[in-house]
């Protein structure tokens, strides 16, 4: 006799659930700068040298439940005590941690344009979205955002900088007069921290209602590891650590982590030669013609291509070159945004650029 199988048809997720669209990014390609990653792997001492730690540690006992001995690592590095510090799951999971501790059921401020999973995640954390507007420059509407945070309604104010996908760190000015008039938590995404000196980790003791995010994918060159950490005041972790699953941050990603700490001429070094690379990537795209390109202060560039940027994303495409097409969102009419990658890919896109320009103008 066969079993009748269960019917889920009478299962229905949370409606603003059901409008979001799945993260999906699985195309690949000879040169793939579409995610804004290290182009360089670690080197093969580094990755024995984490590979010997976790053979060290017993597989059949749970991590650190709060990673202390990364936390501890990360406030020297940082300058802080360590009971400002909790690891997360990369900075996705800092990002709903907060939003679930302190934003459920009440509205939550972000940047348009700004990271594409602020939005989607303050959602999933049970919150109302209110995206205001970015100036035609890029920069921060100081004015409208004041306007925005002072409402009681508003319990988080997410800002990423420099922001993603324009490259553009803040004016601290402006960034200051949102601190000021926030009566709820604002979060500084600081996801490309290495690429800038403008931070506000200084700004804690003054600011208690003020967490900074980071995250080792992007300067350290640990994407796959998946950690991200955030700073702030005891108060503001000692709830955030609540909404925290235990021993959230595995074996393995503690003790890559540890070791990327622990070489920070490494980091510092590769850091300095993607800035250079940076730089020469910008000049080099400003002299194509019918393609403007933005100052960056992270590993990308966001680029406005006079023909529409379906069709240029397209050419490079066909000549194996993988950017991102961000030109869907507000006021990033026909722009798409490329990782800074080694100096041969980099080569390679701009040789594939000019060949997509030249032919979709033609």
């Amino acid at each position: 006799m066969s079993q009748r199988m269960p019917t889920t048809s009478g299962l229905r997720a949370r409606p603003e659930i059901e409008a979001l669209t799945a993260y999906r990014l699985r195309r690949e390609a000879l040169v793939k700068l579409n995610q804004n990653e290290s182009p360089w792997d670690w080197p093969p001492e580094l990755k024995d040298e984490v590979l010997r730690r976790v053979a060290a540690r017993p597989w059949n006992r749970y991590p650190a439940v709060d990673s202390e001995a990364l936390r501890q690592a990360l406030a020297e590095s940082c300058g802080v005590s360590p009971t400002m510090i909790a690891v997360t799951n990369g900075s996705n999971e800092a990002i709903l941690a907060l939003v679930s501790t302190y934003a459920t059921g009440r509205r939550v401020v972000v940047t348009a344009p700004g990271y594409s999973m602020v939005a989607p995640l303050a959602v999933i954390g049970g919150a109302t979205v209110q995206a205001v507007p970015l100036r035609e420059d890029f920069s921060l509407d100081t004015e409208a955002m004041v306007a925005a945070v002072s409402s009681p309604e508003v319990a988080v104010t997410i800002i990423a900088s420099p922001n993603n996908p324009t490259g553009n760190a803040f004016a601290r000015p402006s960034l200051t007069a949102v601190l000021e008039s926030a009566r709820g938590l604002v979060v500084i995404d600081e996801a490309y921290a290495q690429f800038t000196a403008a931070s506000f980790v200084g700004d804690l003791s003054r600011y208690g209602h003020l967490a900074i995010v980071r995250t080792f994918s992007k300067g350290f060159a640990l994407a796959g590891v998946r950690v991200g950490w955030i700073i702030a005041g005891e108060a503001v972790l000692e709830a955030v650590r609540k909404a925290l699953p235990p021993y959230n941050v595995n074996v393995f990603s503690q003790e890559a982590a540890l070791v990327a700490l622990q070489r920070p001429e490494l980091v510092s070094g590769r850091v300095e030669a993607l800035i250079a690379e940076r730089r020469r990537l910008e000049d080099a795209v400003r002299a194509i013609d019918g393609v403007t390109t933005y100052p960056s202060q992270a590993n990308f560039l966001l680029l406005r291509t006079r023909a529409p940027a379906a069709d240029v994303f397209a050419g490079l495409l066909e000549r194996g070159v993988l950017v991102r097409d961000v030109s869907r969102g507000p006021l990033l009419e026909n722009c798409l945004r490329v990782t800074v990658g080694t100096h041969a890919e980099n080569n390679q896109f701009l040789d594939a650029l000019r060949a997509s320009v030249r032919g979709r103008s033609a």
